[in-house]
């Protein structure tokens, strides 16, 4: 699997949870940098496949670190884009939306909804809807075990879990999926990537990415 790097500037603190979940896990690598020119230097000399700006940054202008991205010839023109502002300039940078900008969060938002879109601009494998029940064992305390649910969709790389339970984002589950047409549900791990956002997705669930398969069996809850 391809590295898909990742630039993080101004992130913020409360939002870290994210950075230790999602973003932490393969196929991302994170740089940080915590200074302004070592933004510029970053921007300069490497290919990012995602750039994740936190506003107000001190010296650091969204119309200045802009070109630097989106410039002609720049090592990062074609990546994702995203702007964490406060709620007072979103106005002010919404134009760029769909200009360069792929999107636009408010910095108060829940880190729920840095993690949909990340998860909607960066998802890559290809999706099927089906409905199977799945066995949940979470690796993580005051969470109801064995957890049954059903999946919605399912991918290479993993699968949607319809359920009003949530698990942490970042938790290491063991799973048991039970497919038509064999006799032993499939068994693996997988980790919690996202929750759903039910106002905007209209359903409840959350995502999870396949660690491992591990065949056949069952699980012992």
């Amino acid at each position: 699997m391809d590295d898909f790097r990742v630039l993080l500037y101004n992130f913020p603190p409360e939002m870290m949870a994210l950075r230790l979940g999602l973003l932490s896990r393969p196929p991302f690598v994170v740089d940080h940098p915590t200074r302004p020119v070592n933004l510029v230097r970053c921007l300069e000399t490497t290919r990012y496949r995602m750039v994740i700006l936190g506003l107000p940054a001190g010296d650091v202008q969204f119309e200045c670190v802009f070109p630097l991205i989106r410039g002609m010839g720049r090592p990062s023109s074609r990546c994702i884009f995203i702007v964490l502002a406060p709620p007072d300039r979103l106005d002010a940078l919404q134009p760029y939306v769909g200009r360069g900008l792929n999107a636009l969060l408010s910095r108060s938002a829940p880190s729920e909804d840095l993690e949909a879109e990340i998860t909607r601009l960066t998802r890559a494998a290809p999706r099927l809807e089906s409905r199977h029940m799945v066995r949940l064992k979470a690796r993580a305390p005051r969470v109801p075990s064995p957890l049954i649910c059903q999946t919605d969709n399912i991918s290479t790389s993993g699968m949607f879990l319809s359920t009003t339970i949530k698990v942490p984002v970042g938790t290491i589950i063991d799973f048991e999926l039970d497919l038509p047409g064999r006799e032993w549900p499939v068994q693996g791990e997988a980790r919690v990537v996202r929750h759903a956002l039910p106002e905007r997705e209209k359903r409840d669930g959350m995502g999870v990415m396949f660690l491992t398969l591990r065949g056949e069996g069952r699980l012992s809850c």
